[in-house]
């Protein structure tokens, strides 16, 4: 667990438009204040990644209601799944910079089951950019010690699955990626 000391550097680090590096349940991610466009502009240069839609990471449910539109059915199914490796596409709410979905309407959004990452949002009070740690087209990170990124602050911590989230987009009963978990994920959208 991280200790209180870290969490709060870690949000003082990201309400001054700084990167962490930090775990979740899938991998290594690298995020900023998702509010923050020049901190998303950096963050883009430090992928050293094209404009591509990045999901985002809020603590709550109701964190995610702030920058993105919910059905009654997708309302349950976050409900239920998050906390977890997943990865929903949501239409996104003029909250949210273009920059961040790349011109899309739609967002992705994650609420990773990591108790400290969920700390530093919810004590930040906006959601992060959640983005793969690697650099574009190298491989995805597992561990600190594959990071190549240079950030302003590293999270320390173990990814339990070791591989990507499920990405998946409800209204259309599609799955985009699959990563953690994805046939359960299959299963729910056969009988939506």
């Amino acid at each position: 667990m991280c200790p209180n000391n870290k969490i709060k550097e870690a949000v003082r680090v990201l309400k001054r438009g700084g990167i962490i590096a930090y775990p979740t349940d899938t991998l290594f991610g690298i995020g900023c204040d998702a509010t923050n466009i020049d901190a998303v502009s950096r963050l883009f240069k430090l992928k050293k990644r094209d404009k591509k839609p990045m999901s985002i990471a809020c603590s709550s449910v109701e964190m995610i209601e702030e920058y993105a539109e919910m059905d009654k059915k997708e309302r349950e199914i976050i409900k239920k799944y998050l906390p977890g490796p997943f990865t929903i596409l949501l239409n996104k709410k003029e909250t949210v910079s273009n920059l961040v979905t790349a011109g899309s309407s739609k967002i992705g959004v994650r609420i990773p089951n990591y108790p400290q990452i969920l700390k530093i949002i919810s004590v930040l009070k906006k959601p992060i950019i959640s983005t793969s740690a690697n650099l574009a087209g190298e491989p995805d990170i597992e561990s600190l010690d594959q990071l190549k990124i240079d950030v302003d602050f590293v999270v320390e911590g173990e990814c339990k699955y070791k591989q990507s989230s499920t990405i998946v987009d409800i209204g259309e009963r599609k799955i985009l990626r699959q990563g953690a978990r994805a046939e359960e994920m299959r299963e729910l959208l056969s009988n939506l």
